[in-house]
């Protein structure tokens, strides 16, 4: 069972991650958009890529504390659910 304190944060954690996925999808259709100017804004693309980038880690980050809130079957937390796999250099060019 979880704890009532962990049903509001997981909530808040849910809210948050919609909201990343919401600006993921806006910035997706700004770079379209972008592109289909002629000539198109190469660097406005890059940079609403960029952001495509750092919102869907921190929408991940979020979805990894969401794991870290839910018991495992045996009962007990997760523990390092994100693993060694952050540390991607493509996530540090992304955040720069």
């Amino acid at each position: 069972m979880i704890e009532t304190g962990h049903v509001g944060a997981a909530s808040d954690n849910i809210a948050e991650a919609t909201q990343r996925i919401a600006t993921i999808v806006a910035n997706a259709r700004a770079a379209r958009h972008l592109l289909d100017h002629r000539p198109p804004d190469l660097d406005e693309v890059r940079q609403a890529l960029d952001c495509i980038v750092r919102d869907a880690y921190r929408a991940s980050d979020v979805i990894y504390r969401i794991r870290g809130l839910q018991p495992l079957q045996g009962g007990t937390a997760e523990e390092g659910a994100r693993g060694d796999q952050w540390s991607d250099p493509r996530r540090a060019q992304a955040e720069a």
